[in-house]
């Protein structure tokens, strides 16, 4: 059932994708730079900061939502460069934004799935990420008018191989000293049926909640955002936030039943969150997901909780970013069995809920936004192509 649902294809297709990074050159930077800023709007601005995290020692870096980006551009110098990541290339703000870096003598990297798109067109060099048919990134089964022209990914659902391939290109790109067989082999385990076939086997369970909270600490955050921004995309609430923020901020909207993921980094993060679950239990009856590496111990953090926990393991890992890449495959499998519970249908962007004139609003609300470069950038003016970034 699951192998003809477009999001399980996209997930399963990451292997390839994997195997396909590690098999080319890395991307090449088009000279030094003393200041980046990193940018997009959407799953591309966690990718964003992702890549803020990875580059941090590279030189002053900033990872920054598109329309910071966009006025942050202005002061770049000669010898600074602009990463703009955009699937499609279409998007409004990040062109912008590449549009007045450029004017100032900076550098633009476009990474993307389209190169025929306007920000492969304009940048100085160009990183594909090679997720998709280039030849299906120009057709939609939608068939409202404004919502046919919401075009440049392979299919119109909640993107999860574009991410995957985006993070693998700045990973390669920043030089990461990661084992490509470990990679590989960890990717193939994690998107096996032993792997995803016991978190459907519990999704109805969580579905039934009436929130998620994805919560983090350090790197993690990055992707407990991801996790939030995938279970909007089905029209799940959901909430991500730092560990410690939490017990400050996003506990008091905490309802009985919720559903609470603690994306576990390490010791600390693990001994916090055997702090936390057991109240949650207690107080909220909330559904407790805890997802690790193997290589972190929790059976101390969690001799506390009342009721059992699913414990999610990952392999073990001691290098950070193969444990962030393993993080982004659970949750992808987390959030597409959650989400699939009930969609009408789950071949749709949304999950099938409104799906046209959701589309077609966000043409007129974001992909043709009256905002624009200053006259003075005329020669690089930004297009209004549609994304979903």
């Amino acid at each position: 059932m699951l192998s003809g649902e477009y999001i399980f294809q996209e997930i399963s297709e990451q292997g390839r994708i994997a195997r396909l990074r590690w098999s080319l050159p890395a991307p090449e930077w088009p000279g030094t730079t003393e200041r980046l800023i990193i940018t997009g709007s959407g799953d591309s601005y966690c990718a964003a900061l992702f890549g803020g995290w990875l580059m941090a020692d590279r030189c002053e870096v900033s990872a920054l939502p598109a329309m910071d980006a966009s006025r942050a551009a202005q002061e770049l110098e000669r010898g600074d460069t602009l990463v703009g990541i955009s699937v499609s290339g279409h998007t409004v703000r990040v062109l912008e934004a590449a549009t007045r870096a450029l004017h100032c003598g900076a550098r633009v990297i476009a990474i993307t799935d389209n190169l025929a798109s306007p920000l492969a067109r304009m940048a100085t060099a160009v990183w594909p990420i090679y997720a998709s048919p280039a030849d299906e990134l120009f057709h939609t089964s939608y068939r409202d008018e404004e919502a046919r022209q919401y075009v440049g990914y392979h299919h119109d659902v909640a993107q999860t191989k574009t991410f995957w391939a985006v993070l693998l290109t700045l990973v390669r790109a920043a030089r990461a000293e990661m084992d490509g067989a470990l990679l590989l082999d960890h990717t193939r385990r994690l998107l096996s049926r032993s792997f995803y076939e016991p978190l459907f086997a519990k999704a109805e369970h969580w579905a039934s909640s009436g929130q998620t909270f994805f919560l983090a600490a350090g790197w993690a955050e990055i992707l407990a955002r991801f996790a939030a921004y995938k279970m909007y995309e089905f029209n799940r609430a959901a909430h991500f936030s730092e560990i410690e923020e939490y017990c400050h901020t996003h506990y008091f909207v905490t309802r009985t039943g919720d559903t609470v993921v603690f994306l576990i980094d390490g010791e600390e993060t693990a001994a916090r969150a055997g702090e936390i679950g057991p109240v949650l239990q207690d107080l909220f009856a909330m559904r407790v997901i805890w997802v690790q590496p193997d290589s972190v111990e929790c059976s101390v953090a969690l001799e506390h909780c009342s009721e059992p926990v699913e414990v999610v393991r990952l392999p073990a890992a001691g290098d950070p970013i193969q444990q962030a890449l393993d993080l982004v495959l659970a949750l992808e499998w987390i959030t597409y069995a959650i989400g699939r519970i009930g969609a009408p249908d789950i071949n749709i962007f949304h999950a099938g809920y409104d799906t046209e004139r959701l589309v077609a609003g966000s043409m007129r609300t974001v992909r043709r936004s009256a905002v624009r470069a200053p006259a003075v950038f005329a020669a690089g003016k930004s297009s209004t192509k549609p994304n979903r970034d």
